[in-house]
């Protein structure tokens, strides 16, 4: 079988780069002869070396802001990368859109020049923004309609798209929550020293940006450690010294604990693993931002659950697929308060966080990529047996 897929990202520093490479790895393992072609959009991230070099990998979609170009230049685009795809897809047996809408459109023309089904990923914010969008909201509708499946990553993902597209057959969007390799997360990095070595300290990972609720984690934080003078926090995340990034860094300041909340920027996976082992508590908590967004899954639970971490996530967010409330960690409302109580009640208890690390890593282990692939790889059969049928 040979696959064409369509994504923004091969890289380790976002979710959706760690989705496409861990599922078309598992998918390879699975199936002997499995043949990869896998086309980028253009100012990618940088992607990782852990990215097999017989892949046929190449820049050939626009560029990941291609939603909010301008109409000329978005038709220009448009019609600049369909054929392009479409002779890709010409060599493929089946089309898979890893990347959202509009980039996801431009698979589906493509691959319908080519005659090839196509099926696409349903990772969260970004399916559903078009949705709601006055400009994309009703080309984005036959679009989604026209896929031979849609795999929603969470079941919060699939309720929501369910519900802006009541016309959508709930039977041709399935939901295949993201997976982790557990193993990864087990053996201590042997790193030089870094900032958080020798510290006790809370750790949080996502972009720093409004709907990944850094500030809602950090209100509840800095009420705690006012209590607390060795506990340290650390976000993880490209920085882009924005508006939002400085209310981060005032709200500490105005809690008189700025020099123990560290803005890292981006770090290397080594060295994400190693804060993920050596936190107390992993806490990602984010929120339905003023533009809709909202996280649709979120890979860094089950990350710090391999790690043997305790996690607090939020509800209303893909982070109800990823934690097992009370077991592994704690899901809570998105108000500072929720997030306090469930932050105090870990703080405070050590055998607590031992039994939640424990549990999460146990659930952890249970999710494969391998599962993934094989459910993946059977919409691939479904959707050739049914354009074969017809």
């Amino acid at each position: 079988m040979r696959v064409l897929f369509l994504t923004d990202s091969l890289s380790d520093l976002d979710g959706v780069g760690r989705y496409a490479m861990r599922l078309i790895a598992a998918m390879e393992a699975r199936r002997g002869g499995l043949e990869v072609e896998i086309l980028l959009a253009r100012k990618h991230r940088p992607t990782s070396d852990q990215v097999p070099a017989h892949w046929r990998v190449r820049v050939a979609l626009p560029p990941d802001y291609y939603f909010y170009m301008s109409p000329l230049r978005y038709w220009v685009w448009r019609l600049l990368s369909t054929p392009r795809v479409a002779l890709a897809a010409r060599r493929a047996d089946v089309v898979h859109a890893i990347k959202d809408f509009p980039h996801n459109q431009i698979a589906l023309d493509a691959a319908r020049l080519a005659g090839k089904p196509c099926i696409a990923t349903a990772h969260g914010t970004y399916t559903i923004q078009p949705l709601l969008s006055r400009r994309h909201g009703r080309r984005a509708r036959r679009v989604y309609r026209a896929f031979a499946s849609l795999i929603s990553v969470s079941r919060y993902t699939r309720r929501r798209l369910l519900e802006l597209m009541g016309e959508l057959d709930p039977a041709r969007v399935v939901v295949i929550p993201n997976c982790v390799d557990a193993g990864a997360y087990l053996e201590p990095r042997a790193l030089g020293e870094r900032p958080w070595h020798g510290l006790r300290f809370t750790l949080g990972i996502g972009e720093i940006k409004e709907r990944k609720g850094h500030h809602l984690a950090l209100e509840a934080w800095c009420r705690l450690a006012q209590a607390i003078p060795d506990l340290h926090h650390f976000i993880v995340g490209r920085r882009d010294g924005d508006d939002y990034e400085r209310s981060l860094l005032e709200l500490a300041r105005r809690a008189g604990v700025s020099e123990r909340v560290h803005l890292l920027g981006n770090v290397s996976e080594e060295e994400k693993i190693d804060l993920l082992q050596r936190a107390e508590i992993f806490i990602h908590t984010p929120v339905t931002a003023a533009d809709g967004g909202f996280e649709g899954f979120g890979i860094v639970y089950l990350e710090a659950s391999a790690a043997g971490t305790a996690v607090i996530g939020t509800r209303d967010s893909g982070a109800e697929d990823a934690i097992v409330d009370g077991v592994t960690g704690y899901l809570v409302e998105q108000r500072p308060e929720a997030v306090e109580s469930a932050l105090a009640a870990l703080l405070g208890d050590g055998e607590l966080r031992a039994r939640m690390g424990a549990s999460g890593r146990e659930h952890a282990c249970r999710s494969r990529w391998e599962e993934n692939a094989e459910r993946v790889l059977a919409l691939y059969d479904a959707a050739l047996g049914e354009r074969g049928g017809r």
